[in-house]
């Protein structure tokens, strides 16, 4: 059963749909930064090659799947779950205009419907700070990870030192998730390679390691 938590942000989402990506172009607009050079960037951590299988935990609508099927190749199959169905009905006549083959799943990052070590990689951006059970889902993505995939994880978080800037300290008045931080005491203990940067005008974290 869905966390409650979980069934408010559902319901937030499903309102937004229509005009998420117009208010993330804004957005991007207003920090000055390309919000698909940053997404870019994202998918570059995966690490992918031709014929992969990649799964994108709350892929919203969408829009890392260009980047993604660019390195999968026509070879490779690509999955996105989210719990809402109004992003997955926008994802769907985005990917769909765009010649882009790939399953999109209505569920939870808490629970995910798929076997132990079935995917080569593994991408969730936009959703981590908003969980009801932030552990039960990042031990999600590490079950269906294959060992030795690449696991990508990021959401709001301002940079450290930028945090008590007059920017900064605006940008917390109008959204108090950029107060979050990378949630690394959830992480395995023996991730590999892990890296933890910055990106979005240096107001969302990303981190990056290798399945164990």
């Amino acid at each position: 059963m869905a966390h409650e938590k979980d069934l408010r942000w559902r319901k937030f989402y499903d309102g937004w749909a229509p005009r998420y990506d117009l208010s993330i172009r804004l957005w991007a607009l207003l920090w000055g930064f390309s919000d698909a050079v940053e997404r870019r960037k994202m998918v570059d951590r995966l690490e992918l090659r031709p014929g992969q299988r990649v799964l994108e935990v709350s892929v919203g609508t969408g829009s890392n799947l260009p980047f993604v099927a660019e390195k999968a190749g026509s070879e490779g199959r690509i999955v996105g779950l989210d719990i809402s169905p109004g992003m997955l009905r926008q994802c769907r006549r985005k990917s769909a205009a765009l010649s882009i083959e790939r399953d999109l799943i209505e569920g939870e990052g808490a629970h995910l419907p798929f076997p132990d070590d079935t995917f080569d990689a593994l991408l969730h951006f936009g959703g981590i700070n908003e969980f009801g059970d932030k552990r039960a889902a990042i031990d999600e993505m590490l079950r269906v990870a294959k060992p030795g995939a690449r696991i990508v994880i990021g959401d709001e978080g301002l940079r450290p030192r930028e945090r008590h800037s007059l920017r900064r300290r605006l940008l917390l008045k109008i959204n108090k998730l950029y107060a979050h931080g990378p949630p690394l005491d959830l992480l395995p203990p023996d991730a590999k390679d892990l890296r933890v940067d910055y990106f979005r005008g240096d107001a969302c974290y990303l981190i990056d390691f290798t399945k164990p």
